[in-house]
């Protein structure tokens, strides 16, 4: 048993120099939202491992990055007002749900893909979303030392602002604490079954699993799902796992034990078992981003800061939280973040975005309702905290 302990922490030895050389292998580094289109596009495949490579180095060691500077932050509250007085909106009157675009020369004369995100026309039912994913994952390319050297001046000030900059660390501290759940549980001695409820927070969960594979740990004891309600968002997951080593031949579309797997999933339809092994559940569940956007134990929303009509909500937060208590076995973890007002996202609610914001309170009491107790901060910036939550275990009867 000794010997085969050794043999595992040489693989991981090992592997560590290896994660170490995958990026010399191909012309890199890249510029970030070239980086976001080379992961979730076909083709590409040693330009996305060295691109996994290099975030992973950052996520994993030593230097993880800090929130803004104040001079940072004063920009912030600079650029807000610059780009209030220039912003327009045109709306439009159609049969396509269509709620109009937004105009603004400084942002069009920069042609960045973040910017045209931004100013692009919304529909009634994802205007609060900033549309397509992809723009989202730009801040997150900026962790790779090597992308964030050789961003320009744009890249600089829309993703990595001080919105961009906590978004980062939201995404560090989620992708160390689901790797830090699962090798605990895994140095243990036991398995692991890890869901992440959105495909953006599927690439925090695919980082992990792909370190903890670099590090030698055997894959049949790892079983990993990411869903999404978008298809698109499910695609592009797929098209990430099919070009990793660690990732495609294991990769499926159903769930299967030791497997990693993506799939479509209405997280407000009734609880099924669709896609899932009987009635097994998850150890460690990650949720970070989707809260934002449901309304219910919040501190304070788009709506009431700006005066504008509360519309009526079918999708409550709590209706959320009671689906991850759904998931989650007993005395699993959950991964989820605050999303505290501040005046940098403002500038996002200038182009129709509609956030719900929660303080740590507000977030404990949301997440009460769903037999969620104990907490534990892992990481804290202006905007966001990131919180692991522990499924309380049944009462004895």
């Amino acid at each position: 048993m000794l010997k085969a302990h050794r043999l595992s922490t040489e693989r991981r030895q090992r592997a560590r120099v290896d994660l170490g050389l995958r990026s010399d292998m191909v012309e890199f580094p890249i510029r970030p939202m070239d980086a976001v289109v080379a992961l979730y596009s076909d083709g590409q495949i040693e330009l996305s491992e060295a691109i996994v490579a290099s975030l992973s180095r950052a996520l994993f060691g030593v230097a993880s990055g800090a929130p803004a500077g104040l001079a940072q932050r004063l920009f912030s509250r600079l650029s807000h007002r610059v780009l209030k007085w220039t912003t327009t909106h045109e709306k439009t009157d159609d049969q396509s749900g269509g709620t109009g675009f937004f105009r603004n020369p400084i942002l069009e004369r920069t042609g960045h893909p973040y910017a045209q995100a931004l100013l692009n026309s919304s529909t009634k039912d994802t205007k609060a979303l900033m549309e397509g994913g992809d723009p989202m994952n730009g801040p997150y390319m900026m962790i790779s030392p090597e992308i964030l050297r050789i961003s320009d001046v744009w890249d600089r000030l829309l993703m990595h602002s001080v919105q961009g900059k906590d978004v980062q660390l939201r995404f560090v501290r989620e992708t160390q604490a689901t790797y830090e759940a699962a090798r605990s549980r895994l140095e243990n001695g036991f398995s692991i079954r890890m869901k992440a409820v959105a495909a953006g927070t599927g690439l925090s969960m695919i980082l992990a699993y792909d370190r903890l594979i670099s590090e030698g740990y055997d894959p049949a004891r790892m079983t990993v799902r990411i869903t999404d309600r978008d298809s698109s968002n499910v695609d592009k997951a797929q098209r990430l796992l099919a070009k990793l080593t660690s990732t495609r031949s294991s990769a499926t579309t159903s769930e299967t034990e030791g497997g990693i797997s993506v799939g479509t999933e209405d997280l407000f339809a009734e609880p099924s078992t669709s896609g899932t092994i009987g009635q097994a559940k998850y150890h460690v569940v990650t949720a970070v981003g989707i809260l934002d956007y449901l309304p219910g134990f919040t501190c304070e929303t788009t709506e009431r800061s700006l005066r504008l009509p509360q519309p009526e909500e079918v999708e409550q937060a709590e209706h959320l939280a009671a689906r991850l208590g759904h998931m989650t076995a007993a005395d699993g973890e959950l991964i989820v973040n605050t999303y505290r007002p501040h005046a940098s996202t403002r500038i996002l609610e200038l182009f129709g975005r509609r956030f719900d914001y929660r303080h740590r309170e507000n977030l404990s009491a949301l997440l009460a309702t769903a037999d969620f107790g104990v907490a534990r901060l892992v990481g804290s910036g202006h905007i966001y905290d990131v919180i692991v939550y522990v499924k309380s275990l049944p009462s004895p009867t």
